[in-house]
């Protein structure tokens, strides 16, 4: 809306209007979720397959599109990235693409409705093996595509310049390195609409990550780390009603402070500082726990062992070369300023404590004689 300077986009970005949008949003996801189980995950399904479609099709778009289009459509906003390309180092300079990235890594959760689903299927492993392989090669082709796409028809130098403005301050930066604002920006009715679609690259995530945090609850409260009523199942819903509710109140007065609260500067902080948190604990967290279990020979797979290692290995790379940067140049992507020891020390406390928590419990529970794991059978009946 802004860089297609539509009037609704001061109205929108009021503090309390967007927390009203906000609030209406999450509490129809949800509800929907807890009014059926069933209609939670088909809506993830749908949701998910139409913003992969306009992710596609903005990528394919972007594609076919010649480079003259692009810098006429753009004019001003074109050069003022070209120039300000200049000022970046090298190391920053990477962040031109990166940056750009960072906006297209939803992408996962497109395709992650697969894995899901299989898990709520009541079938063998096949099921969600397949959906897991299934996220990394979908989700690595159209992620792969996206980037493609968009580097062959701005050119590197113009998302090195739309990163440097973002990280820095500069007026529109912020707008610029968002690839749905570069397609408003073309002014072309395909690009208009494909523009606004990119809503729901962003909207389709939540409506999974719902799915997910509900099954987290359930999950402890079975290990006993939450309170067992985390672990009502409707047995006409088939939903867990209290874990969506409480994730609700949860989110709903996270979202307050965030917006209309003098806290919200802190807030932010944390919440950029939390992909570093999910990139280190928890992308290369499994993948070293995945690597020392494949070494050893602990696997389902009917696979060869070396190939497992060293697909592994070549993944734990890649995400190492990420973190570097992200540490290194952490405006550039985290929008934050930090020593790189400090923001590895800050993103590990929450992570120390929930590690904390858990033992804390097991060790209680142990004491007690209770069993860490409820069997299905005792859960309690509705």
């Amino acid at each position: 809306m802004q860089a297609l300077n539509n009037p609704l986009a001061s109205v929108v970005l009021n503090p309390r209007n967007e927390f009203i949008l906000a609030v209406i949003l999450i509490i129809v996801l949800i509800m929907v979720n807890v009014v059926s189980a069933r209609a939670g995950l088909t809506m993830f399904a749908v949701m998910s397959l139409a913003a992969l479609a306009t992710f596609v099709a903005s990528a394919v778009y972007v594609l076919l599109l010649p480079r003259g289009i692009i810098e006429s459509s753009l004019g001003i906003e074109y050069l003022k990235a070209l120039n300000e390309a200049n000022k970046a180092s090298v190391t920053g300079g990477l962040y031109g693409l990166f940056g750009m990235a960072a906006f297209t890594t939803a992408v996962w959760a497109y395709v992650n409705y697969p894995v899901t689903i299989g898990g709520e299927i009541k079938r063998d492993r096949l099921t969600a093996l397949l959906g897991v392989i299934g996220m990394f090669a979908l989700g690595g082709s159209f992620f792969a595509l996206f980037i493609t796409a968009f580097l062959k028809g701005f050119g590197l130098r113009f998302f090195i310049g739309a990163s440097y403005m973002s990280a820095y301050g500069v007026d529109n930066g912020y707008v610029l390195v968002n690839p749905g604002a570069d397609l408003a920006l073309i002014h072309t009715p395909i690009a208009i609409v494909l523009a606004y679609s990119s809503v729901l690259w962003y909207i389709a995530p939540v409506t999974g990550v719902i799915i997910q945090i509900s099954r987290y609850l359930l999950a402890f409260s079975m290990d006993r780390v939450l309170p067992r009523v985390f672990s009502y199942v409707s047995l006409r819903t088939h939903s867990p009603v209290v874990a969506h509710l409480v994730d609700l109140v949860i989110t709903v007065t996270l979202m307050y402070i965030l917006i209309l609260t003098p806290l919200s500067t802190a807030l932010l902080y944390a919440i950029n500082l939390d992909a570093l948190v999910l990139l280190v604990f928890t992308f290369m967290a499994s993948m070293l726990l995945a690597l020392v279990m494949h070494a050893r020979g602990v696997t389902k797979l009917n696979v060869n062992r070396r190939a497992l290692v060293t697909l592994d290995v070549i993944y734990l790379a890649v995400l190492s070369i990420f973190a570097y940067y992200w540490l290194t140049q952490s405006q550039y992507y985290l929008l934050i300023t930090g020593n790189p020891l400090q923001l590895l020390a800050e993103s590990s406390a929450i992570f120390v404590i929930g590690l904390t928590i858990f033992t804390v419990v097991s060790y209680i529970r142990r004491r007690e004689g209770v069993p860490l794991t409820l069997t299905y059978m005792e859960i309690p009946p509705e």
